[in-house]
């Protein structure tokens, strides 16, 4: 009898407006922290306990393309949308790190939306965000390269050694080898639509000196083996079975197009056919870039020449977005009608 007249009082007490209260604390806790988490139950499973000096586990990071300041909404909204944004990438990337304990993260490019035409004053903001955000990556090796958006490239934005020089004196050096182990990280900066056959044979015969690992990586921010960006995003892998055969047409090889996006829950590649070239293509991690699928790319590479990648996929922030905006839509009408059809006495802020 006690605990039913105390239920009773309890539900007497509560009103509307703690209802809508408390519907705005669970949608918030939901969309904040727990869809991350229960995404992250999807992903395949990374051995964190392996021999580093046998195993070697890289997390690819594409295109995060921090947004600028420039091409934004001005305030309030604009601090607004990119404090959201960058904790997108935050709190995805931190559960990515922790899932894969990653020994290399590479950059694939396009690291902020306007790199290229920022001043001075605004490119130190975006790198001061790269830090705070993918701050994890100091316990890590790190390989970056630049995108267009970085240092220019893509249709009027022309590349200038302003931009490259202001990029190499943030991160790293454009091109050359970074050596982690086993592997071999080749930046060779190699740009289809341009006629760079002697600059990037000079770029190769200097790199060559500086390998060292059983295997070599090539990342580079476009695709090496041509085809058009549009049919090969958001994820794909481009597989040539023959392509670095002598009897092969260098212009023309006959590769064949994979599709990552559902895989499950990984893809092979084998590092011993001397002869065949395999291309990734990883999907960017920023929800801003309006694609339906986001992810982060996971290599996990075994000294014997045997390499599975798989791809986190990240949960849709404009379908969370969407939610906020039902929730707070029914939660701002049934305050409405509570309020108009309440007795005029009682007519006060629902809080108190």
């Amino acid at each position: 009898m006690v605990s039913l007249v105390l239920v009773q009082r309890r539900l007497q007490n509560l009103t509307v407006g703690k209802v809508v209260l408390a519907l705005v604390v669970v949608v918030t806790f939901f969309n904040e922290y727990l869809v991350y988490t229960l995404h992250s139950f999807r992903w395949a499973s990374i051995p964190t306990d392996r021999n580093p000096k046998e195993e070697m586990v890289i997390l690819l990071v594409s295109d995060p393309q921090l947004i600028g300041i420039q091409d934004e909404i001005g305030f309030p909204l604009g601090p607004i949308i990119r404090w959201d944004a960058d904790s997108y990438l935050r709190k995805t990337f931190y559960r990515a790190y922790y899932h894969t304990i990653p020994d290399v993260v590479v950059f694939l490019g396009d690291i902020m939306d306007e790199g290229s035409k920022a001043t001075d004053s605004e490119y130190q903001s975006y790198f001061q965000r790269f830090n705070s955000i993918f701050y994890e990556t100091s316990y890590a090796k790190t390989v970056v390269i630049p995108g267009d958006n970085d240092i220019g490239g893509e249709g009027g934005d022309l590349r200038t050694f302003f931009k490259v020089n202001r990029f190499e004196k943030h991160f790293e050096n454009l091109t050359g080898a970074v050596s982690h182990g086993f592997v071999d990280f080749l930046k060779l900066d190699i740009r289809m639509m341009k006629d760079q056959v002697l600059e990037k044979q000079k770029v190769i015969s200097d790199v060559a000196t500086q390998l060292k690992g059983k295997f070599r990586i090539i990342v580079n921010h476009e695709s090496i083996i041509t085809k058009p960006k549009s049919s090969i995003y958001p994820s794909q892998m481009l597989s040539c079975d023959t392509c670095l055969s002598d009897d092969e047409d260098m212009n023309n090889w006959p590769y064949y197009q994979r599709d990552m996006a559902s895989m499950e829950p990984y893809i092979d590649v084998d590092f011993t056919n001397l002869i065949a070239l395999s291309e990734i293509m990883v999907p960017t991690c920023s929800y801003r870039m309006g694609v339906p699928k986001m992810g982060y790319g996971v290599a996990v590479i075994n000294k014997s020449g045997k390499m599975k990648y798989t791809v986190l996929w990240l949960p849709s922030r404009y379908h969370l977005l969407y939610v906020y905006i039902v929730v707070l839509a029914v939660a701002a009408f049934v305050l409405i009608i509570n309020w108009v059809f309440s007795p005029v006495k009682s007519r006060k802020w629902p809080y108190r």
